[in-house]
């Protein structure tokens, strides 16, 4: 893949690479992921740093565990980039991915990008931006003890934050690059309650749902799912898979004006300004209490919510 400026922005801007950096690239064994890495490793190399690349399988699942291998290595970087075709093979919201993470180390990743998507222009004051947005919101989150979420599709659900923390989650931070930016915080345990419609993209999944999932929520746990037959028991095999999978994990906010607005299936649907994903399963990454084989977003494409009864979100435009 040609040096775009998309990945020397993420090298130099995002990673933020040294003379002195020992960088990890971690791609899984896709063509277009490896090409990708590899250009994120040239990149870094021509900025001075020691770069190892690593290529691995590809995962199938949010969260899943690296291997020991992998998990060494990425103990031993100062920065790791890890780049997937439909879930990111190195992830935050595994035991290894979090060590890491907790222990200062910065950490990126990009999902299913192609060549065209890193040729659009980024620039460092749309990351600002980015940034700023993301911080507001979060700020609102540290301070409120509910939150409030409806669709024109039929969810309507609430649940306690009090005392819970949001975390901005943007490309000058650590996140998805090169503009994915959301506005995360794990909801209190056992206290979302109400109707949850999944009308966009699931993650990893690779597709836009054709037809809405319908999820039942009850003191913070998924009890029923349905829609489409195929789909609806694809997410019961991940959402009951273990004690703490149905567990509502996260409420997020996207907060990128630069992605693309219509929906394509991607992971980076998640960061569409405006949208909302309620994540299940693990949380701990995110400061919550769960423990989880699993973690996967659903999207709500045009949300309004409501923070203390607030609207800071009204039909996808937020407000703030």
């Amino acid at each position: 893949m040609e040096q775009t400026n998309a990945i020397r922005l993420i090298a130099s801007t995002c990673m933020r690479v040294k003379p002195d950096d020992h960088i990890l690239v971690v791609a899984d064994d896709y063509a277009r992921s490896q090409s990708i890495g590899q250009a994120v490793a040239i990149a870094a190399r021509e900025l001075g740093a020691t770069v190892v690349y690593m290529v691995v399988a590809a995962s199938h699942v949010v969260g899943q565990e690296p291997s020991k291998v992998t998990a060494g290595a990425m103990k031993s970087a100062d920065a790791i980039f890890a780049v997937g075709e439909r879930v990111i093979p190195v992830s935050g919201h595994s035991t290894a991915g979090e060590e890491v993470v907790r222990k200062g180390t910065r950490f990126f990743a990009a999902i299913g990008l192609s060549e065209d998507y890193l040729r659009r222009p980024v620039s460092l004051s749309d990351l600002v931006e980015m940034k700023e947005r993301t911080e507001r919101i979060v700020d609102l989150y540290n301070q409120a003890d509910s939150i409030r979420l409806t669709t024109a599709q039929g969810t309507e659900i609430t649940m306690s934050i009090k005392g819970r923390h949001g975390t901005p989650m943007h490309p000058l931070r650590g996140i998805l690059v090169p503009d994915y930016a959301e506005a995360p915080v794990p909801p209190v345990e056992g206290s979302a309650n109400g109707t949850l419609v999944y009308d966009g993209e699931m993650d990893g999944w690779g597709y836009t749902l054709a037809e809405p999932l319908v999820l039942k929520v009850v003191d913070g746990k998924v009890v029923d799912i349905s829609g489409s037959l195929a789909d609806a028991e694809r997410l019961k095999k991940i959402a009951f898979a273990d004690e703490g999978a149905s567990n509502i994990g996260e409420f997020a906010i996207g907060t990128s004006h630069t992605v693309p607005s219509r929906l394509t299936g991607n992971r980076y649907d998640c960061a569409i300004l405006g949208s909302a994903h309620i994540g299940l399963g693990r949380n701990t990454l995110l400061g919550g209490t769960t423990m989880s084989r699993i973690h996967i977003d659903g999207l709500m494409a045009r949300a309004t919510v409501e923070i203390d009864g607030k609207t800071i979100v009204r039909d996808g435009e937020v407000l703030v």
